[in-house]
């Protein structure tokens, strides 16, 4: 057999089943007794794989003991890891890396319907065949959602590779579905821009960047890369798992939607949108309102200084207006206050005002002339009652 690989619970060699006469790739556990739970894991790796029959997922084909070890056969994938492809060329083309994505993507949705999460997607577990095809391999720490029996990890421990662990694992949560997803954004993001989306020299770091750090665009590092597949890469690194994208959205070309919110902000967002549109128009009545009231206003004031003022009926006895009626009272009707009347005369005198108590009407009297002087003459108005000349008998 030739070696082809190493993983961190065992040796991957090239072998020929003699019964079907076919290549296949073999798995062997190392013999490590320090490993926790070695033979547990590997165990639980088998029944995982066999679980899985799906096209972009490396097929399981058997599973037993060779003396003190114990083996897995696979199906042998003929060509390179996808880490391997990106060493080899660099950042790959957006096109390319969004394909190889959804690919993996497919395979993963395959084991999240069977309850089954890989909890170790990284590049070199992406096997690419010749004809370019992205399987998912390596489920050594795969955790089963329906055996929660045991997690097979010591209190405090946390399995996986630092840069593509999710920010919940990374608090010691339980590895759901949505952690695939994040181990798989940061894939793509190393894919497109040559690096993870944390990077330092030391794990510790890396997975408080994972918890506590936004990533920075993939565009910041190379600009000329289409604006939905930045979207899809930082949907995919959204802190929050229930946010993110399933795996069979992702294989189905699905795009980040415009605005990522819950029903609650999207609530609020249609309200504050509703007034932000009822502002302007808002804004124009209260404008036309302001500006039609302004010419009334000057209206009003025009109006009362330029107006005819209100009709007097002249008392004097010479003109013909008749007083307007009134209405019978039984009450006693007030004493009016006292009427302003004006005499003018022909002379260059200033006018005169004179104050006449009003009394009881009587049948009135043709003016009475007085002489004042030689030369001058006045023609005085009285509205009083005119005592009757004395006649002889």
């Amino acid at each position: 057999m030739d070696a082809i690989g190493r993983g961190g619970m065992g040796e991957v060699y090239r072998a020929t089943d003699v019964v079907l006469c076919r290549e296949v790739a073999v798995k062997v556990m190392l013999p490590i007794p320090e490993t926790l739970a070695a033979k547990e894991r590997f165990l639980r790796e088998a029944r995982a794989t066999a679980r899985l029959r799906h096209p972009h997922v490396v097929a399981a084909y058997d599973f037993g003991q060779y003396g003190s070890a114990y083996y897995l056969a696979m199906e042998l994938v003929r060509g390179r890891t996808v880490g391997e492809e990106l060493r080899r060329l660099g950042p790959l083309p957006a096109e390319r890396a969004g394909q190889l994505v959804r690919q993996a993507a497919a395979g993963l949705a395959a084991a999240h319907a069977e309850g089954i999460v890989h909890r170790d997607i990284k590049p070199d577990n992406l096997l690419l065949t010749n004809d370019g095809c992205v399987k998912v391999a390596d489920f050594g720490i795969v955790r089963l959602l329906d055996d929660p029996t045991t997690t097979l990890t010591s209190a405090g421990q946390i399995v996986g590779t630092s840069h593509f662990l999710s920010p919940e694992r990374v608090l010691g949560r339980p590895a759901e579905p949505a952690s695939d997803v994040y181990a798989l954004g940061c894939v793509l993001y190393q894919l497109v821009t040559g690096r993870p989306p944390f990077v330092s020299e030391s794990p510790a770091s890396v997975m408080f960047q994972h918890v506590q750090r936004e990533p920075a665009p993939p565009t910041e590092l190379r600009p000329e890369l289409p604006s939905d597949l930045e979207a899809l890469t930082l949907w995919m690194l959204t802190k929050d798992p229930a946010r993110r994208p399933t795996a069979l959205k992702i294989a189905n070309g699905v795009r980040r939607p415009i605005v990522m919110m819950s029903e609650t902000d999207m609530a609020t967002t249609t309200v504050l949108a509703v007034r932000r549109k009822s502002l302007r128009p808002a804004f124009i009545a209260i404008t036309a309102i302001a500006a039609l009231a302004v010419p009334a206003t000057v209206g009003i004031l025009s109006g009362a200084t330029d107006a005819k003022p209100p009709d007097t009926y002249d008392l004097n006895p010479e003109a013909e207006h008749t007083l307007p009626p009134v209405a019978p009272s039984t009450s006693q009707t007030p004493t009016p206050a006292a009427v302003r009347t004006v005499t003018q005369t022909s002379t260059s005198e200033p006018s005169k005002v004179h104050r006449v108590q009003p009394t009881e009407p009587k049948a009135s009297s043709p003016p009475q002339q007085k002489h004042v002087g030689p030369g001058r003459s006045a023609t005085h108005q009285t509205h009083g009652p005119l005592k009757p000349k004395k006649t002889k008998p």
